[in-house]
C-alpha cells in the first residue's frame, strides 16, 4: 500500500535522527578534544624565568584560561547542549519502534484487507494497524517538530557560547596587552615579527632534527655471540649468505604469526611480501621458527668472505710514528714529513653500502680515513673519503695498511692517527 503522507513523515523522521546523531557525536569530540587541552597544565611548570615580564603574563593567561574560563565553558556546553542532545536521541527509540511494528503490521494488513468476510484474529490484526497508523500521523508530525525546533534552539545556544567565550578571553588579554611585548606594533608589523620568529624556530628545529637523524643513523654492529654464529651457519647453509638479514631495533609480534625478534638476531628472508602482497612485511626464518618480520627493522648482514686483516687503527707498523692534523689545523700550513717509510690506507674487500650513511668501496680502492670510529665511539665503522668526495661509513677491518716505499705521501691519501 502506498501511504504518501506516512512516507513523507517517516523520511522526515529519519533525516532528523541522522542529525542529532551526527550532531551528539560531533560534540562529544569536541567536549573531548577541549578535556585533552584542559589536561595540558603548562602553567605548573617552572622555566626558570624569573622577573621576565612577559612568561609572567603568559602563565597567568593560561592559568585563567585553564582554571575559569574553560571549566565554566565546558560546564554550560554539556548543561545546555550535550545533555538536552542525549535526551533527544533517548526520545527517538520510541517512534522508531512504532515505525517498524507498523510496518510489521502493514505486511499482514495487505494479506487480509481484500477479504469480506474476516475472522476475531484477522480483525484483530487489522484493527492494530489503524490503531498504530493513525497514531503515527497524528503524533509524529508534532515530534518532528519539537526535535526540529530543540535543534535549532541548540545550535543557536552553542553560537551564543562561543560568543561569550570569545567576550571573556578578549576581556582577559586586554588586561595584559600592554604588558606583553611588541604590544605597540602594527597588525601588519605584528604579523611580520611572529611569522619571521616562527620561521626560524623551524629552522633551528629542522637542524636539531638533522643532527639527531645523523647520529642515530651511524651503524652500529653487535658482535656475533656463539649461539648466532650457529645460526649464521644453520641459516647460510639453508639459504644461502644472500638471503641472511639481521634485525636493527627490538621487533615485537602484534598480529598473527608476527615474531618477536631482539635486536641484532639473524634470519633469513623466505619472501619480501607476505601473503596478501604487503611489501612491508617480510616472512623470515629466524632459526627453526618461522612468521613475519617489518621489513624496516632488517638489513642485509654482511660477512667477509675469510678473516680480514686486524683494524689499521689498532696497530701500527713498528717504528712509524705517526702525525695528526686536527680540523682547527689551516690546510696551507706545510707539514713536514721526515724520510720514513710512507703508508696509505686502502679497502683490502669489497663492501656495498646499505643506505646513505655508508659508502661503497672496492678492494684495493685507496681510502681517506676521517674518523676511526662511529659516532658513538664505536671503533668497529671508520668514516672514510673515497675518490670523488664522497663520505662514509665502513667496516674497521675493511680496511688495511699498504706501504708506499719513501718519500712524501701522495695528497689525501695519508692516513693520519
Amino acid at each position: 500500500l502506498v501511504d504518501e503522507e506516512f512516507d513523507a513523515l517517516e523520511g522526515f523522521f529519519y533525516v532528523l535522527e541522522h542529525g542529532i546523531l551526527q550532531l551528539l557525536e560531533n560534540v562529544e569530540t569536541y567536549l573531548h578534544h577541549l578535556q585533552g587541552f584542559l589536561a595540558c597544565k603548562t602553567e605548573e611548570f617552572d622555566f626558570d624565568m624569573d622577573g621576565e615580564k612577559a612568561p609572567i603574563c603568559y602563565k597567568e593567561i593560561t592559568t585563567a584560561l585553564r582554571q575559569w574560563i574553560l571549566p565554566t565553558f565546558e560546564k554550560r556546553m554539556r548543561t545546555l547542549i550535550h545533555k538536552p542532545l542525549c535526551a533527544l536521541r533517548d526520545l527517538l527509540v520510541g517512534p522508531r519502534n512504532l515505525i517498524r511494528k507498523r510496518l510489521d503490521k502493514l505486511l499482514d494488513y495487505e494479506v487480509i484487507e481484500a477479504k469480506s468476510n474476516l475472522s476475531y484474529e484477522e480483525q484483530a490484526v487489522a484493527n492494530t494497524y489503524r490503531t498504530i497508523n493513525t497514531l503515527l500521523l497524528n503524533e509524529l508530525p508534532q515530534f518532528n517538530g519539537l526535535a526540529l525546533q530543540m535543534i535549532w534552539s541548540m545550535l543557536g545556544t552553542f553560537s551564543c557560547l562561543h560568543k561569550d567565550l570569545a567576550s571573556d578571553m578578549e576581556q582577559l588579554f586586554q588586561s595584559f596587552a600592554q604588558q606583553l611585548p611588541h604590544s605597540s606594533l602594527s597588525p601588519g608589523a605584528f604579523w611580520e615579527w611572529a611569522e619571521s620568529v616562527v620561521l626560524q624556530g623551524a629552522r633551528s628545529l629542522e637542524t636539531l632534527c638533522r643532527s639527531v637523524e645523523d647520529t642515530l643513523n651511524a651503524p652500529v654492529v653487535q658482535p656475533l655471540s656463539p649461539s648466532s654464529q650457529r645460526r649464521l651457519k644453520q641459516l647460510t647453509d639453508k639459504h644461502g649468505s644472500g638471503k641472511i638479514y639481521q634485525v636493527i631495533g627490538t621487533v615485537v609480534g602484534s598480529r598473527d604469526l608476527d615474531l618477536s625478534l631482539a635486536r641484532g638476531e639473524l634470519v633469513a628472508i623466505i619472501s619480501e611480501a607476505d601473503s596478501r602482497g604487503d611489501k612491508r612485511r617480510w616472512l623470515v626464518d629466524a632459526g627453526g621458527k618461522r612468521g613475519y618480520a617489518p621489513s624496516s627493522k632488517l638489513i642485509r648482514y654482511h660477512q667477509p668472505a675469510e678473516d680480514p686483516p686486524p683494524s689499521p687503527h689498532l696497530t701500527l707498523p713498528d717504528g712509524v710514528t705517526g702525525l695528526r692534523r686536527h680540523s682547527y689545523t689551516p690546510e696551507s700550513r706545510p707539514l713536514t714529513v721526515v724520510s720514513q717509510p710512507c703508508f696509505q690506507v686502502m679497502a683490502a674487500y669489497d663492501f656495498t653500502a646499505r643506505g646513505n650513511h655508508e659508502v661503497t668501496v672496492r678492494a684495493g680502492e685507496p681510502v681517506r680515513v676521517l674518523e676511526p670510529h662511529d659516532k658513538r665511539g664505536n671503533p668497529e665503522w671508520s668514516l672514510v673519503e673515497v675518490r670523488g668526495g664522497q663520505r662514509g661509513y665502513v667496516p674497521s677491518n675493511y680496511l688495511t695498511i699498504m706501504p708506499m716505499g719513501m718519500g712524501p705521501p701522495p695528497a689525501g691519501f695519508l692516513q693520519s692517527f
